[in-house]
């Protein structure tokens, strides 16, 4: 199954296009395409206030996310500053990228 990484400018952007994302296919209908979230630390969105992790989004630990990523349900993987270098996904046929890459940062991202 195709994979895509969609690379953000920001946790908060993560944050919130894993809400758009999830809001989306919930309209949809759609029960076979899930995304996950990669980023460190926490972060508050001014919107609601509230805290949120990448483990708490994701509903496991930051160990188990290259293995769930690789199951047919997750489809997408919505990064912030994580995983633009050394990340190897054989079905990952899709990279959008939403933030400037200059200098080395882009040849790794893009490798």
């Amino acid at each position: 199954t195709a994979k895509a990484m969609v690379i953000t400018n920001s946790r908060e952007s993560a944050v919130k296009y894993r809400q758009a994302f999830e809001d989306y296919i919930t309209k949809k209908g759609y029960n076979n395409i899930r995304a996950l979230v990669a980023f460190s630390g926490k972060v508050t969105l001014k919107d609601d206030e509230k805290e949120y992790t990448e483990a708490g989004l994701n509903g496991f630990g930051e160990d188990k996310l290259v293995a769930e990523f690789d199951k047919d349900d997750y489809k997408v993987l919505l990064v912030a500053n994580k995983y633009q270098t050394g990340f190897d996904q054989p079905k990952l046929c899709a990279m959008y990228i939403l933030k400037r890459l200059r200098g080395v940062n882009a040849v790794q991202t893009l490798s």
